[in-house]
């Protein structure tokens, strides 16, 4: 028996996992990952990519093959031909992007979505033929070649078989002549046309869309310009200039081709078949308008027939009896194509709760009496209450007797939630949960900790937790207690597998493992640090992580699927003021140089007056995920409103993440410095504690940020500076936002002007101009702090009363004794980069001098 396990050990001990694919398999450390233990994890993995299309698992003897079918991926898509419509629009209205697998995309599913999309913008004589090439390697690439021809504008419809005239129907269907021919809106236009007739009594007819006629101008067509249909007031004489202005700058070729006489319009062509037209009359109906009668009585979309007639006469009577004429008779004649209702209104019943009176008999105001009623009854705990509306009718009288019917049942009251265990964490879950206890019965309340529960659960790895709740319902009078009692079972704490990343073609796996964090044990938490840390890198533009469990062995596996973004990228743009003349902008940047993460960007303008550049390097994970630097080389030029300053020279930061949000690390910077006709030369040397937590990095709610620095400086002059910055968004409540600031700052003696202290304008005391505060030379102290609320009024619209205070002084005594206050209001809009607003603001010294800002986001 030994000698037999003996012979099996090599066996055993060398059997592999090999990988196969019908492309070439990159951007991954599959390789490094799989093997004999957890290949059918990974299998799972795989085919939870978008780019794989089957794994199959292969056995070989002793040995495992997986062989990956993958889809094509796109590498190129060239456009050719599109004048009208930039490549980003037709790549999202495709939907397809350079990275993404091909599938389910064919050239005729392309051919056809373009022609869609090119009718729709008037361009009706497009034409479109689409390649797809896919090489060896599994790289597609997609020519799409486009004929868009002459945009149509539109002249009027013509309608086959009516006796309406045209005009009036294409005012009713809003044909405008002048405007873009947009095939599937004209086609649409065919169900309108059906309710045009309807409503003037052709119940019988039949229409449809025949097609579009194209013609040719025989003279200009002035109304591309301006597109007006002739009503709506200023506002649609406005909406059709801007029409005119994008038909002259979106379709310039076709809109001048109209206004010479030799462009191209399209005509709807409708097919009618009227029928007769009926002709409706309610005669003695005073209280409603005969088009509320005839909408009541559904004739225009059933027809006429005597049983319609008759369901059209009860239902007449019935409206008039929920407005209180109980004495209402309805009669009707019908001969041939004219159908007569003849009314009877009666006396309109007044309605009296008790003895007290009430206003006429309204059925649809009592029951909205009752629905408020039974509302105030479930806000306050009777959540199951329920009611009608009873009536008696006194003909005699002509009164309506009202008593509402409400059964309110008892208040439903959520008493507490009972943990039964001792797992300290979930007592504090607990503990919150039934801070808002005893309260009104609310499913949310429950919703919430069972939310709280699976979190905690996620977050320190137990991916098989339960619970199981028991309630215990006691009535006390009249109110109802739930007790909800809890079985919490965590189960074994996962630990954290492996790793399998997908999509990195340029960056090394070591720069990948820096920024991926890892535990013994799996917490959601690591996920979003790792996103973050991705994020924060820059080198990516999109991730995305998917976790697998392996029951068996109790491990969660990571699949880190990334999209790299574009490595290089360059901006060269030409510039004028009437200050600076004539100047060129360049902006060349170039990241994951070398694969490690390093990004660099280079700056430079060059004006008739001077010449600026910057050559920044950053990396957020140098050698390991809690080192980070920048680093410049920089000459540089600023505008203060007492002297101007024209640095260059060297700096260089370096951080050490102490935790997730917090940083601590050395400054070091070599400058010249040139103001007012001097010049120091400076090293300064330092070093700062920075933390800043958002909790969302594209468009926060709740944001902090904390940055004190200590700097040295020695060279021509030595001095010191420490500054202090503190900054928190904060939401209170549902609709408010508070928005709190607070910076302090000291320069010892020797300080030149550009490292002393100066408030006003935007980013500070508001209600001063720029610079004003401490002028002329600036103060050695200084000291400020804002206090602003974020209100939302309506929908995204936001409103922004603040309050600012701060000084500047050569002692920090006179910077507390002479304090400078202004105070104001912002209004504006939230945005996906934060809130965009325009400020007043007054100071109060000087009440009629108000500033006026505009601002996008948050500025600390």
């Amino acid at each position: 028996m030994i000698l037999l396990i003996l012979i099996l050990i090599p066996f055993l001990a060398f059997s592999k996992v090999y990988i196969s694919s019908n492309y070439p398999l990159s951007g991954t450390n599959l390789e490094d990952v799989v093997n004999e233990n957890n290949y059918m994890q990974v299998v799972q993995m795989l085919k939870s990519l978008d780019i794989v299309k089957d794994v199959s698992v292969i056995r070989i003897n002793d040995n495992v093959e997986l062989h990956v079918e993958l889809y094509p991926i796109i590498e190129e898509v060239k456009i050719e031909g599109n004048l009208a419509l930039w490549k980003a629009t037709i790549l999202n209205y495709l939907g397809i992007y350079e990275g993404q697998a091909l599938k389910d995309v064919s050239s005729e599913d392309i051919e056809n979505k373009l022609l869609r999309l090119y009718q729709n913008e008037g361009y009706l004589d497009a034409k479109v033929k689409v390649n797809i090439d896919v090489d060896k390697d599994g790289k597609a690439r997609i020519h799409i070649h486009i004929h868009e021809g002459q945009a149509y504008f539109l002249r009027g419809g013509m309608y086959k078989g009516t006796t309406i005239n045209p005009k009036e129907l294409d005012k009713a269907l809003n044909i405008v002549e002048g405007r873009i021919a947009r095939q599937e809106e004209l086609a649409q236009l065919v169900f309108k046309l059906q309710d045009v007739y309807i409503r003037k009594g052709y119940l019988d007819s039949f229409v449809y869309f025949e097609s579009v006629k194209k013609e040719r101008l025989n003279k200009p067509l002035w109304k591309v310009l301006l597109p007006y249909s002739g009503r709506g007031g200023f506002l649609s004489l406005s909406s059709a200039f801007f029409e005119g202005i994008s038909n002259l700058f979106t379709r310039p070729i076709s809109t001048l081709k109209a206004l010479t006489g030799r462009g191209y319009v399209a005509i709807p062509v409708f097919e009618v078949i009227e029928g007769q037209k009926y002709e409706f009359y309610f005669n003695g109906a005073h209280f409603f308008k005969p088009e509320e009668l005839l909408e009541a009585t559904d004739l225009s979309y059933k027809g006429v027939d005597p049983l319609s007639l008759e369901e059209a006469k009860q239902k007449i009577e019935e409206l008039y009896k929920s407005k209180g004429f109980f004495d209402v008779q309805v009669s009707y004649e019908w001969q041939g194509r004219r159908v007569e209702f003849s009314v009877k209104e009666g006396e309109r019943y007044r309605a009296y709760m008790g003895d007290e009176y009430i206003g006429y008999y309204d059925e649809e105001t009592l029951q909205e009496r009752l629905n408020k009623e039974i509302d105030r009854l479930k806000n306050g705990g009777y959540t199951l209450a329920e009611g009608y509306v009873e009536k008696f009718v006194d003909k005699e009288s002509k009164k309506v007797y009202i008593k509402f019917m409400i059964q309110k049942g008892t208040r439903q009251v959520i008493k507490a939630f009972v943990y039964e265990g001792d797992n300290k964490n979930i007592k504090k879950i607990f503990k919150k949960a039934n801070s808002k206890l005893p309260a009104i019965y609310d499913t949310k309340l429950i919703e919430d900790l069972n939310l709280s529960i699976e979190k905690y659960f996620k977050e320190k790895g137990y991916m098989e937790g339960d619970y199981l709740p028991e309630v215990n319902i006691q009535t006390e009078g009249d109110t109802t207690y739930y007790t909800y009692i809890y079985k919490v079972s965590e189960g074994t704490r996962y630990k954290l597998g492996d790793d399998l990343f997908y999509g990195y073609n340029h960056t090394r796996l070591s720069e990948l493992r820096y920024m991926t964090v890892r535990d013994t044990y799996y917490s959601e938490n690591l996920d979003d640090e790792t996103l973050e840390t991705y994020y924060a890198s820059g080198l990516f533009a999109g991730i995305k992580i998917d976790t697998f469990l392996d029951k068996d062995k109790k491990l969660v596996h990571r699949l880190i699927e990334l999209q790299e973004d574009k490595r290089g990228y360059l901006d060269i743009s030409l510039l004028y003021n009437t200050q600076e003349k004539l100047g060129i902008d360049l902006y060349v940047g170039w990241k994951n140089l070398f694969g490690i993460g390093l990004n660099s960007e280079l700056s430079y303008r060059k004006t008739a007056k001077q010449e600026i550049y910057s050559l920044n390097f950053t990396d957020n994970a140098i050698f390991t995920r809690k080192l980070w630097f920048k680093s410049s080389i920089f000459k540089n030029y600023e505008n203060h409103l007492s002297y101007d300053l024209t640095s260059e020279g060297i700096s260089l930061s370096v951080g050490y993440r102490l935790t997730r949000r917090t940083s601590i690390g050395p400054v070091l910077s070599i400058t010249t410095n040139r103001f007012s006709g001097q010049t120091l030369n400076l090293k300064k040397y330092g070093i700062f504690l920075l933390r800043e937590y958002k909790d969302n990095p594209f468009s926060p709610k709740r944001l902090q940020y904390e940055n004190i620095s200590l700097i040295r400086a020695e060279g021509d002059t030595s001095y010191y500076k420490v500054d202090l910055r503190t900054f928190y968004l904060i939401p209170l409540k549902e609709g408010v936002d508070l928005d709190f600031k607070l910076e302090g700052g000291y320069a010892s003696r020797n300080a030149p002007i550009f490292d002393r202290f100066f408030l006003g304008g935007l980013y500070n005391l508001r209600g001063y101009s720029y610079e004003s505060v401490g002028q002329p030379n600036g103060g050695r102290y200084y000291l400020f702090g804002k206090l602003e609320f974020g209100l939302y009024v309506h929908g995204s619209f936001m409103i922004f009363p603040f309050v600012d205070v701060g000084q500047v002084g050569n002692r920090f005594p006179d910077v507390i004794k002479a304090l400078k206050w202004d105070v104001g209001i912002g209004g504006g809009v939230k945005t996906p980069v934060g809130p965009l607003r325009v400020y007043v603001a007054l100071p109060t010294d000087h009440m009629k001098r108000a500033k006026f800002y505009l601002a996008v986001g948050y500025y600390y």
